[in-house]
């Protein structure tokens, strides 16, 4: 498999672990700089492996994630308790791990950098509602594996919007409703399917 040429979503795929051990502690900023650009330049799986070889998501040292959504103990039917309103312009907003997440999620960054990771959030609703404003900004929502999500935000001023989840609502699973603005910056929708090395290519 190490002579087999890869593919643009295989260096994507390894350069999100880079920019997650980045973002750890685990490499500095001048490395993760060199490894991202060997990253791009990698043709085969040979060059790709030793990359990430020092890396605990590489190496097996984490447990894989499940590819089912997490746990959503204590789900109702009706929305209750305050909303959840984040603000922090220009800077960096990150929320990942067990964080409970009520039935409504307000996110203000305009020139900065979100991150909402919600694949072991606790989800106090079935549906919520998701609103965020990363105008010249960036942000990066993620999903359970499963969810679902309705996304419709303003993508004015050479804004990008990018969603790669289903839309269509499914019984049993969280659904999201995700609006707001990403005007001259960028937002992506997504879910992320635990890194091995047996899953590139497949």
């Amino acid at each position: 498999m190490s002579r087999m040429r890869i593919s643009d979503a295989e260096r994507d795929q390894v350069s999100e672990v880079l920019r997650e051990a980045a973002a750890e502690g685990r490499i500095t900023l001048d490395e993760l700089d060199e490894r991202l650009n060997a990253t791009y330049a990698a043709k085969t799986y040979a060059d790709l492996q030793p990359l990430t070889s020092d890396l605990p998501a590489a190496g097996g040292a984490q447990s894989p994630l499940p590819s089912v959504p997490g746990p959503v103990p204590g789900v109702v039917a009706v929305p209750q308790g305050d909303p959840m309103v984040l603000r922090a312009g220009g800077s960096t907003v990150v929320r990942k791990g067990g964080w409970e997440v009520p039935h409504r999620v307000e996110v203000h960054n305009k020139y900065g950098s979100t991150r909402l990771d919600l694949r072991e959030a606790v989800l106090t609703s079935p549906v919520t509602e998701i609103y965020v404003d990363t105008s010249w900004g960036g942000a990066d929502l993620i999903l359970p594996e499963g969810a679902t999500a309705s996304v419709d935000c303003d993508a004015s001023w050479f804004g990008t919007l990018r969603s790669d989840v289903d839309s269509m609502r499914k019984q049993g699973a969280p659904h999201f409703v995700i609006t707001g603005s990403c005007q001259g910056g960028s937002l992506r929708v997504r879910y992320k399917r635990p890194f091995s090395w047996s899953s590139l290519g497949s």
